[in-house]
């Protein structure tokens, strides 16, 4: 830096901001008698060098700095372009750090363990269409089971928790549940809001005024999911879309629209991530 042209170092710029006035002032010159030497400049604190022919100096109050002495003592480049006249500035790139090998102990090997070339790769179980009309075929009847105990006066609550429980994938975490006729609340993302859909009350005894007694505890005789509807099996998730049939006490049958998304947990089964259903359009 110390071997830049003489061009720069001869270039001023004002700078008022961050300049110590100290130390002798030089005569005045009879024809610039405001023309005063002697400026010094600090760095956070620390006096910069200049070199004697690249010196700040006072003009009628205003400091002046050098630029090329300047880009020296702050390390930055400073280059002169004389067909604009601009001067341009820029900082030195931050050298990388020095590579510091880890002195961690090499543990003997045994030539005799065969170690294997590649990571071996997580095995996955892929879930089967089996596994989806099964996972349907017990949604179906845990509904039928809860509007059975129902009319009959028997603990339809506990049999409500064990589908929630058994069906749902609320013991891994989130749950995404749109349920078929609910408009004040309609997405559900807790236990809680899927229980008062099904049963009219959560776990707390909270419920969803709009819920009533419950979609479950509706008079259902049996529910069939259609052959209209069609998966798609991604590893251990799966998507299944289509219409579901419900057949109430007086043998009247419901259709609804309905999608399912599955996954494996860690024990093997599937469960419902996200339901939504909603009923057919109609003009």
């Amino acid at each position: 830096m110390k071997k830049r042209a003489s061009m720069l170092k001869g270039i001023v710029v004002g700078a008022l901001s961050t300049v110590l006035l100290s130390g002798t002032l030089v005569m005045a010159n009879p024809v610039t008698r405001d023309l005063f030497f002697g400026v010094n400049v600090t760095l956070n604190g620390t006096v910069l060098d200049f070199e004697e022919d690249s010196q700040p100096f006072i003009i009628d109050g205003r400091t002046f700095l050098p630029v090329g002495a300047l880009a020296d003592v702050l390390d930055v480049t400073a280059t002169w372009e004389g067909e604009t006249s601009t001067v341009h500035l820029a900082t030195q790139p931050t050298p990388p750090e020095p590579y510091a090998p880890v002195n961690d102990p090499i543990l003997p090997v045994d030539p005799s363990t065969d170690l294997p070339a590649e990571p071996i790769a997580a095995e996955i179980n892929p879930i089967t269409p089996a596994e989806i009309a099964a996972l349907q075929a017990a949604w179906g009847e845990g509904l039928v089971a809860i509007s059975t105990a129902f009319a009959e006066g028997e603990d339809y609550a506990a049999i409500a928790q064990n589908v929630l429980d058994t069906l749902y994938g609320y013991v891994d975490g989130t749950v995404l549940f749109k349920p078929t006729i609910a408009s004040e609340v309609p997405f559900r993302f807790t236990e809680t809001g899927a229980a008062s859909y099904f049963i009219g009350a959560s776990i707390g005894d909270a419920a969803y005024e709009e819920d009533g007694q419950g979609f479950a505890t509706s008079p259902w005789t049996a529910i069939r999911f259609g052959a209209d509807g069609a998966y798609i099996i991604n590893g251990e998730t799966a998507l299944w879309m289509g219409s579901v049939f419900l057949t109430n006490d007086e043998g009247e049958e419901i259709r609804v629209e309905k999608s399912l998304g599955l996954y494996r947990d860690a024990n093997g089964d599937v469960r419902i991530q996200l339901h939504h259903s909603s009923v057919p359009f109609a003009e």
